[in-house]
Order: structure tokens, then sequence, then C-alpha cells
């Protein structure tokens, strides 16, 4: 009996000690970011990586998702297509749950069919390019392919400004997004009534002659010039462009706006015409607090990287705090459909792509405002 006695006291007392053991930590949910932080366009990719990273912190100190931590595992793309396949391939084979990114048009042509293939979603954060739209794949966005900058800033041009005669300059390595702007941008002007000229093309290299390119560009009756580029080469050619002549109109799309333009562009993009994809001039409640968040934790303002990076996450966030179990996140995304954007809704069609209204902008005195 004595024996037993102990025999029963061990089990029950190694029960107590297992039933009081705390329990394994939950598994962190994993979110591969993928952006250019070292190549052309590592600026805006640093801006996107920081809204991504702002929204996963905010939502780690809620206490993560159903009680799980976010954990964000960034890659550079470096702006090439083989460095971002690389990259994919690390995040595929780590398992993780979703990724964010990439910045442009041309990597996530390139980064699409891998992640198709490996049944992992891919939520961009500023790629726009209408080749992109209409497929039934792994890729979101939560920004519209629909050109709106291209007939907005063609109307202004030629309705506000009077102008009649466009030159076009345009940066190749993002061909994805620029080729179906500049057919639309030409589209609408000529139908105004406007000419545009063949556009004066170029390939980003260290041997660029920018002066030689704003010679091309100048053409006899020449009153416009839209360059369609990264912040940078557009900062470059207005440089040249307003040494040459300095009353010329200068345009961008809202691709170059969405980086750091005016820092890079100074007084040589005073009177720019472009556009945004959000309202920098909202005073509301929860964009104000985003922009004081973003600008104490990354010492900088935002700009449209940083609120599309964020506004993706929290989409991203949103759908997989509502996941069911054994969903995929795919079709939670279009099970939902309708999110709440920092300023507008963002509502997916059945392929994951998104309307957006667009704000024209004007430079002036080195900020963003509306057309007089």
């Amino acid at each position: 009996m004595r024996i037993k006695s102990l025999l029963t006291g061990l089990i029950t007392t190694t029960l107590l000690a297992a039933c009081s053991e705390p329990s394994a930590p939950e598994q962190p949910i994993r979110l591969g970011v993928i952006v250019d932080s070292s190549g052309a366009s590592a600026s805006l990719g640093i801006s996107g990586r920081n809204g991504v990273q702002l929204a996963i912190e905010q939502q780690n100190a809620l206490g993560g998702i159903k009680g799980r931590p976010i954990e964000m595992l960034p890659h550079d793309d470096g702006f090439d297509p083989q460095q971002a396949i690389l990259a994919a391939k690390v995040l595929i084979d780590s398992q993780v749950d979703a990724v964010l990114g990439p910045m442009t048009s041309k990597l996530a042509e390139a980064l699409t069919q891998p992640f198709t293939d490996a049944n992992i979603l891919l939520m961009g954060i500023t790629p726009l390019s209408p080749l992109l739209a209409g497929k039934d794949d792994m890729f979101f966005r939560t920004l519209g392919h629909q050109n709106h900058d291209a007939r907005d800033i063609a109307n202004h041009l030629h309705k506000r400004l009077s102008i009649t005669q466009v030159s076009l300059v345009v940066e190749l390595s993002n061909a994805t997004f620029t080729t179906p702007w500049i057919n639309d941008f030409t589209r609408y002007f000529t139908e105004l009534g406007g000419q545009v000229a063949a556009p004066v093309a170029f390939q980003r290299s260290a041997e660029v002659r920018y002066a030689d390119l704003a010679n091309a560009a100048l053409t006899p009756g020449t009153q416009a010039v839209m360059i369609v580029s990264s912040a940078l080469d557009m900062a470059m050619l207005a440089s040249h462009l307003r040494q040459k002549q300095p009353d010329v109109v200068l345009a961008t799309p809202g691709w170059a706006a969405a980086d750091d333009l005016l820092e890079m562009g100074g007084q040589s993009i005073e009177g720019l015409v472009t556009a945004l994809v959000f309202d920098i001039h909202d005073q509301s409640a929860k964009f104000t607090r985003f922009r004081s968040d973003y600008q104490a934790r990354f010492s900088r303002d935002i700009d449209t990287a940083a609120v599309t990076g964020y506004n993706a996450t929290q989409v991203l966030l949103q759908a997989l705090a509502a996941r069911q179990p054994d969903e995929h996140l795919k079709q939670t995304l279009l099970r939902i459909r309708r999110f709440e954007g920092l300023q507008q809704p963002i509502v997916f069609d059945e392929f994951g792509d998104n309307n957006n209204r667009i704000y024209l902008r004007v430079v002036k005195h080195g900020r963003f405002i509306e057309p007089e």
C-alpha cells in the first residue's frame, strides 16, 4: 500500500507540474517585404517599408493578431528582377503568410508568377500598371491602374494652361508602367486637340547625358515637357530643361511624385504638374494621427509610398484577423472586398484590383498644392 501511495503521489505531482508549465508561445505571423532599398528607387522603397513597419509595430503593440505577434522579413530587390526573384525564393522557402511589395510595376511583373505558383499572396505597394490587372493570380494592390493622372494632367495642360504641344522624355527601365501610361496620356491629349512629340527615350546608367536629353526634348514650339521616369531622373532632367528654357512647363506622372521629389527637384521643379494618390492636406483625426506617428517614428514626413505601404499592410492585417479556419488569405480578401484606408475605401474587384481617387497637384514654393 505504501508503494502504491508513493506512485499515486508521484503521478499527481508530475501532472500538476505539467499543468503549471507555461504554454509554448504562439508562432508569429510572418510577413515578407520586398522593396528597393539600394537601387534607383531606394528612397521610394524605404518609405514604403517604413509604412509597412509602422503598421506592424502598432498591431504588435495591441497584442498582435489573436495573440500571435507579427514578424517582418524585409528583403532588398535593388530594382533588379533577378535579385527580386531570389528574395522571393527565400521567402517562399520560409513559408511566409504573405508578402508586401514591390514598389514598381516592372518588379511586380517579375514576382507575381513565383508567388502565384507558391500560393502565397503578394500585396503590391505602389505598382500601377494596367498590364497587371484583370488576372486570376496572387497579386493584389490597393492603388488603381486606370491612369487617372494621365487624364487629369492632360486636361490641366490643355484646358487650364492652353498648351497645345508637348514633348515626352521616358526612362525605359520600368516599361510595364511607362508604356501604357504614355499611350493613355497621348490619347487624352490628342483627343483635346494637342500634339505629343515622339518620345525621347533613355536607359538609366552612369553614362546618361541629361543635357543632351533636354536638348532633344526642347524642339521648336515645345511648350511643355512630360517626363515619365523615377523621381531622381525627373529631377535631373528638370534642372537641365529649366537651364535651357526657364519658362517651359514640366509635368510628370504620380510615379515620380510618390518619391522624395520635392527634395530632389528643389527650385527646378517649381510649377511642376503632377498627381498624388492621397490628400496631403487632410486634417482628419485619423490621417493626422498617422502622419504624427510616422514623423515621430522615422523623423521624416509622409509621402505616397509611406501612405500606401501603411494602407496595404492594414488591409493584410485586417484580413489575417478575419480569416476563417482553412480559408486562404486570397479568399478572405475577396469575401470581405471592402476595407477602410486612411482616406478612402479600398474595394477589391474579383482580380484583386482597386480603383482609387487621385489628386492633381502643382508644385509651388516647394509644396504640393491644388491647381489655381
